[in-house]
């Protein structure tokens, strides 16, 4: 097994990178955590470290020549969210695909999913403030400002639900690193869900002139 590396080793050899994604990256490495060390070289545009490599036992396995994200084997923390995503797909696109049954097993799943990856004491009430951030990517970061938590979305996922939203900051920048570093503060806070919250749940944002009356 390689030796791991102290925190002077390791900044030695991660150099020209930004406090917070090297603190994720440090984080990550401590808890041998490849995934989200991984994620976070990506964010960084650099090139994994050999001594990381072994000490985290990553290889080139699908042989593309590069050590990235796709050579390490999904987490039940990565499987629990393409799970959340896929069944909030199928019920938003084809409602009327399943029996009542079958859509509450999958709501119900959908809420067992949410409680188990946000913080416990999150509740979301229908006068919290929100803010929102595009990038020139389909990458937002969504933003519950009354209770400091964030989101991760799609700008197409926000589009489908939520886009005659009202009360809502629309941030929008040119810099996909802006975004990335705000995430990583996020995270390192320990504020950061990685999946986009669950509608009339963990986001209450008025989209018809009824619900704006009700705001109101």
């Amino acid at each position: 097994m390689s030796d791991k590396m102290s925190w002077q080793e390791f900044r030695s050899v991660h150099t020209g990178i930004k406090k917070e994604i090297k603190s994720i990256m440090w984080n990550s490495y401590k808890e041998q955590d490849a995934e989200r060390y991984l994620e976070a070289v990506k964010t960084a545009g650099i090139e994994t470290p050999e001594e990381v490599k072994a000490y985290l036992k990553i290889t080139d396995t699908d042989g593309d020549g590069d050590v990235d994200i796709e050579d390490v084997e999904e987490s039940d923390d990565t499987l629990m969210y393409i799970e959340y995503s896929k069944t909030m797909q199928q019920l938003h696109r084809f409602p009327h695909a399943y029996t009542a049954v079958q859509k509450r097993e999958m709501e119900e799943r959908l809420r067992e999913i949410a409680e188990k990856s946000r913080p416990t004491n999150y509740n979301c009430s229908p006068t919290d403030g929100w803010q929102i951030w595009f990038g020139p990517t389909q990458q937002c970061l969504l933003i519950n400002t009354s209770k400091n938590l964030a989101f991760t979305c799609s700008r197409g996922w926000w589009q489908r639900r939520y886009l005659n939203a009202q009360y809502v900051d629309r941030q929008l920048v040119h810099d996909a690193e802006q975004i990335a570093r705000m995430r990583a503060q996020y995270e390192i806070r320990k504020k950061l869900v990685k999946r986009p919250p669950l509608p009339d749940t963990e986001i209450m944002v008025p989209t018809t002139a009824a619900d704006y009356q009700m705001r109101e």
